[in-house]
């Protein structure tokens, strides 16, 4: 008997309920692709600088003033490259966030199932 109240008990603790996702905020996953496309960009940027600044200082008599110049153009890089990859990663995550609703709406919605945390 009791263990048949044991797996009563396991089996309410383990089922969860669904819930139906009807809508997302575009901008909220706006945002998460602008993140990830700006860390993308920096990633480019750095490699890029990097490149750049090798090229510059093997060109030159000076590896001092090579690598000075190939920082300088680098560093403009590493800020503005991210920047413009944030911006079109936000643009393109508005355009999919509106897309997903659409797509959600059409659908019914999607099935989730949420389970309680112990």
């Amino acid at each position: 008997e009791e263990i048949i109240k044991k797996e009563k008990v396991m089996a309410n603790v383990n089922n969860g309920y669904n819930k139906r996702v009807v809508s997302v905020k575009p901008t909220s996953i706006a945002m998460l692709e602008a993140i990830f496309a700006g860390v993308i960009g920096l990633t480019v940027a750095i490699l890029f600088s990097l490149r750049a600044s090798i090229q510059i200082a093997d060109s030159t008599q000076s590896v001092l003033a090579g690598l000075t110049f190939g920082i300088a153009g680098g560093a403009i890089t590493i800020i503005v490259v991210p920047l413009i990859y944030f911006g079109l990663g936000w643009l393109i995550g508005l355009l999919h966030g509106v897309i997903l609703n659409f797509l959600i709406e059409t659908s019914g919605g999607i099935e989730v199932n949420i389970q309680d945390k112990k």
